[in-house]
Parts: structure tokens; sequence; C-alpha cells
């Protein structure tokens, strides 16, 4: 009998299309389903789009969850789950688009990864305030591998200022 290795990702997720708090809650329970273990849930933020304009802002946030799945298979769950939602398109060359749901992995224990399907940490994260803040919530002491910085220092270094709101509707 072989050793179940179980790793930690650290995962971002959104949506800004149709019923956003079903779509979020939706992607948990496929998670927890396909995935593994979900060990902590950020607060649910609602903010304004980043690097486009939409009707609709988004509700984002981020989750640990305990696996036993390798990184490449972790996306292909993730990307899975997102079309099984209802996602028609991912992002590409940078033009970003409404969307119903989004999953990103934004760390994987303290892997560096670059390949031209999976980068983690995710390439952008330091530059989001939609994903820093939800991520600092679960996990302010957890170290960018790549900066040796902790989430709560790239949080306070973040010269994002979009308005964010802990979303109180349900």
């Amino acid at each position: 009998m072989g050793i179940i290795r179980h790793s930690l990702a650290y995962l971002s997720l959104g949506s800004n299309v149709g019923d956003r708090e079903q779509h979020l809650e939706n992607a948990q329970r496929e998670l927890a389903e396909h995935v593994g273990k979900i060990v902590s849930v950020s607060p649910l933020y609602e903010n304004p789009p980043f690097g486009f304009e939409a009707d609709q802002h988004f509700l984002n946030l981020c989750l640990c969850i305990q696996t036993t799945l390798s990184p490449s298979e972790l996306l292909q769950k993730c990307n899975k789950i997102e079309f099984s939602i209802g996602r028609v398109k991912k992002s590409t060359n940078g033009m970003y688009h409404s969307r119903c749901i989004d999953i990103d992995i934004i760390l994987f224990n303290n892997l560096t990864i670059d390949s031209e399907a999976l980068t983690i940490p995710h390439p952008h994260f330091r530059k989001r305030r939609f994903v820093l803040k939800p991520l600092n919530d679960i996990a302010f002491n957890k170290i960018d591998p790549e900066t040796s910085l902790t989430i709560e220092q790239l949080l306070a270094n973040c010269t994002d200022e979009s308005d964010m709101k802990i979303w109180t509707q349900s």
C-alpha cells in the first residue's frame, strides 16, 4: 500500500454573471466532491471587474483545499468544473470578459511551475486586491515561494485600489 500524499492548494473563485452566489456555491460543492477536502474559505467579497468593463460586479472568494491531485490534474478538474457550471471560454492574451465562474490556482504547496499550460504561483495574483484580500483572510502568513513575502505583506504592497466590500446579501 502506497503513501497518499496530500497537498494544499489555494484557489481563487469569482463570478459576475447570473446567480453569482449560486455559481460559487456550486463550484465549492464540485471541488469538495471531485478535488478534496476544503480546509478554509474566505468571506465573499464584491468588487468591480479588473481589466475590463462589465455591467455586473464580481463576487470573489479564496479557499484552501487539501488534495491528492497533482497541479496539472487539479487544473483539469477546475476547468471541468468551470465548464459544467456554464463557463463558455477561458480568457486569452490578456483579454478578459464576464463569466459565470472562474477558478484559478493561486498557490500549490510551495511549488513554482512555469509551463505553457500552468503557472504557479498564479502570475498576476500579487497585483490583484480581489485575490489578495480574501487570500489574506485565510492564509496571511503563507509565504509566496517566488518573493518570500507573506500574503499579508503582498496585500500591504498591492497598488490595486479597487473598491471591495464583504458581500452580505443572500
